[in-house]
């Protein structure tokens, strides 16, 4: 099956950065946040789906796609979920559905704590909880390994040996060849800064149970196991939890259909005007 067609990307000067995303439709918002291995053009299935309904729109976070990086390799979370308040404030987006896959995760969940963003929900997509929490020395050493990797493969060999471990043993090839085209198109500077940012955050204190959410892991995903979506639910009362089965660490593009279902459903239980 061949992959749909993007909206064309757009751009917009910021606080002299510029920020690009990708919009189509009209209705409530729902704003798709990528992970590291990502850019707007991850979610060209979920732009097929939603924009009939829904007005779509997927940001290049800074150092992706059509957005300027940051002047340190070294940014935090808020300075994401900064760049991402003030495109949504720009785009004039209110109260929208948040969807943020893996590193994503740590972005919208930075975007409502740090920026009161109230969403109508969240969407917790394969989410990591960041490395924050562990002692110095093994931080250094998980982040020193991977931006080692990428600098000593280049972005391309790097995305195409990753995609082997990322994605379930049982993804088709057609599968495997769409995840893989959106992991190669992700710049080695963005990367490296998102990477140094995850080893430096923590999900779990970002989280408020009072935003309606959903959690969604593949049962195949090495990044986000079953386990790690469980130990979020467990501390987000009334929380969705849903496992696919078969599924490695890029739903939205390995098990679209069924993942499409489950965001339609999640999304349309939330969709009355605040």
């Amino acid at each position: 099956m061949s992959t749909p067609a993007l909206p064309d990307q757009q751009s917009i000067e910021i606080g002299g950065r510029t920020l690009a995303w990708r919009e189509a439709g009209r209705g409530n918002p729902l704003v798709l946040v990528h992970g590291i291995g990502g850019y707007s053009g991850s979610w060209a299935r979920q732009f097929e789906a939603f924009a009939n309904d829904f007005r779509v729109i997927a940001w290049d976070a800074p150092g992706y796609g059509g957005s300027t990086g940051f002047s340190s390799p070294h940014p935090r979370a808020d300075d994401y979920s900064s760049a991402l308040a003030s495109l949504l404030e720009a785009l004039n987006v209110r109260a929208p559905h948040l969807v943020g896959h893996s590193l994503g995760s740590i972005m919208i969940a930075s975007l409502c704590k740090a920026h009161n963003v109230s969403p109508r929900s969240m969407t917790l997509l394969q989410p990591v909880l960041g490395a924050g929490h562990l002692p110095e020395d093994e931080r250094k050493k998980i982040h020193d390994a991977r931006a080692n990797d990428m600098r000593t493969l280049g972005p391309r060999e790097f995305a195409l040996q990753r995609g082997r471990t990322i994605l379930s043993k049982s993804a088709s090839p057609d599968v495997v060849a769409e995840a893989t085209e959106v992991m190669v198109k992700v710049p080695q500077d963005g990367y490296l800064a998102a990477w140094d940012m995850m080893c430096g955050s923590q999900l779990m204190p970002l989280l408020d149970p009072k935003h309606p959410t959903m959690i969604v892991c593949g049962s195949d995903d090495p990044v986000c196991p079953p386990a790690t979506g469980k130990s979020i639910a467990d501390k987000m009362p009334g929380a969705e939890l849903h496992v696919l089965e078969g599924v490695g660490h890029y739903a939205a593009i390995e098990a679209r259909d069924r993942f499409n279902t489950l965001l339609r459903t999640f999304i349309s239980s939330h969709a009355k005007s605040r």
